[in-house]
Formats: C-alpha cells, sequence, structure tokens
C-alpha cells in the first residue's frame, strides 16, 4: 500500500513520529497530502524519464491505495524515491545520498524482455 512505501521513506529518514502517523487511520490530511504529493512525484518520475510504462501510475492516489505496479521495480525502491524527494525539498544533507541509492536502484532494475519478431529470407 501506499501508506507503507510513505512510511518506510519516513523511516529511513529517521522521522520515526510521521512514519507511525502515516499508518494510522486518522492521519492528518496535512501530513497525507504532503507525503502522497511526494510519492505521486517519484512514481511520475519512473513511468516517465525510466520509461516504466508497462503499467500506468494511479490518477490521484490515497494512502490506502495499492501502490504503481512497475516491472523490475519494488515498493522499497518507490520509498528511496519518496525519501530522496522529501530530502531535497526540506533541504536536508542527506538529499544526495537518497537520491543517489534511488537512482542505482533502477539503474539495476530488470526491464521487461523485448521480443523480436524473426523475419523470413525471400
Amino acid at each position: 500500500m501506499i501508506k507503507d512505501v510513505c512510511a518506510a521513506a519516513a523511516h529511513m529518514l529517521g522521522l520515526t513520529e510521521e512514519a507511525e502517523e502515516l499508518l494510522l487511520a486518522d492521519c492528518s490530511e496535512e501530513t497525507a497530502a504532503r507525503w502522497l504529493r511526494l510519492y505521486d512525484l517519484v512514481v511520475r518520475e519512473i513511468a516517465e524519464e525510466y520509461r516504466r510504462s508497462e503499467s500506468t501510475p494511479p490518477g490521484s492516489p490515497s494512502l490506502g491505495g495499492e501502490t504503481a505496479a512497475f516491472t523490475g521495480i519494488t515498493p522499497r525502491m518507490i520509498a528511496y524515491g519518496v525519501a530522496a524527494e522529501y530530502a531535497i525539498t526540506e533541504g536536508l544533507d542527506v538529499a544526495e545520498m537518497w537520491d543517489s541509492r534511488f537512482r542505482s536502484s533502477l539503474s539495476l532494475a530488470a526491464r521487461p524482455a523485448l521480443r523480436i519478431r524473426a523475419r523470413r529470407m525471400m
């Protein structure tokens, strides 16, 4: 679920209280909106920049929604991206580290196999 990815990102950044709040059913709208915006940025980046179009990212996600599914991309990789986006927007010193982890994990991710049809000689 999206809330699990966002909570994992918060834990990675040492934001334990926010991580616990994200997992609660009565999470504040402000907290939910901030983390959903970060999640949406990451999912759209994966879909557009990394050409992972085999799965369409959800239009308007909610914390209780399912995580976007991409071939070779795990929820942990998405959490790296969310952590990186949070750190960048907040100006944290660890922003470069999380961004590097996110981009490295994506570059190593398996891509869908391409099938090339054989041609016949005439």
